[in-house]
């Protein structure tokens, strides 16, 4: 049975934009993306505050909660600013979840965090479909049977596709948003699958940053096991009980 996972259409007919502006403009915003990520290595390992980011805990979470006590209505906005251009960099987000416990505490941090992800992952996809699908799909394909494998056991059902690959974590989450780009999964889809499938272990990540420390806490690891449980608990069925879902019409 083949795969219902071919390269993404693109979301623009590029018959529309002549050959040789579609690759000058794919060029631009690529050197563009390159330059921001330099940027952004620069700053973490080569400034006074990225060090202090890395490495001084202690000082960087009473910096982080003396910027929100002073700016309680910019401090989200620069946050989500900073998540999004890390996942559109495809550059590890997990220390600004440990930043948003320090920043916000618990529920908040999981909050702006996992509206943080679904934004990026949303932009991430048009970025890929856009700019990016020819470069990164040579990179990426070997990694791809992974996504037409759960694609062929799920029923070619996209929800669950992309609810699975973040509750698993089958790929890296920058890596994985480009790799959604390629494939035929409604932006609705990754939108709705990633800030339902991203709740589990952004919580873990808030949570160890506002002290809760969760390897130490079963409580709170009680919850988070039983949540992502849960969540898994449609797509083992899809998986076991394929007729359950033909009944409701989803082949």
């Amino acid at each position: 049975m083949e795969s219902h996972l071919p390269a993404a259409t693109p979301l623009v007919d590029p018959s529309a934009v002549p050959k040789r502006q579609r690759r000058w403009i794919r060029l631009v915003l690529i050197a563009l993306l390159a330059v921001l990520l330099c940027c952004a290595v620069y700053f973490l390992f080569f400034t006074a505050p990225g060090q202090e980011l890395r490495g001084n805990r202690k000082q960087l979470e009473a910096d982080v909660r003396a910027l929100v006590r002073r700016h309680r209505l910019i401090a989200p906005a620069l946050y989500l600013s900073a998540y999004l251009l890390f996942a559109v960099l495809a550059l590890p987000v997990w220390w600004l979840q440990l930043v948003a416990g320090m920043a916000f505490g618990l529920w908040l941090g999981t909050l702006w965090s996992v509206i943080g992800a679904t934004v990026g992952a949303a932009i991430t996809v048009v970025v890929s479909r856009w700019i990016a699908a020819d470069w990164f799909h040579e990179r990426v394909e070997s990694r791809m049977d992974r996504l037409r494998k759960l694609d062929r056991t799920l029923g070619h059902n996209g929800l669950l596709v992309v609810m699975t690959v973040r509750l698993v974590h089958l790929l890296p989450f920058g890596l994985c948003n480009y790799a959604l780009g390629l494939v035929q999964v409604r932006l609705t889809e990754v939108i709705i699958g990633t800030f339902l499938g991203s709740i589990p272990v952004v919580a873990f990540s808030v949570g160890e940053g506002a002290g809760m420390h969760p390897w130490r806490n079963w409580k709170f690891m009680t919850v988070l096991v039983a949540l992502n449980v849960l969540m898994l608990l449609p797509l083992g069925a899809r998986y076991l009980k394929p007729q359950w879902f033909r009944k409701i019409g989803v082949e």
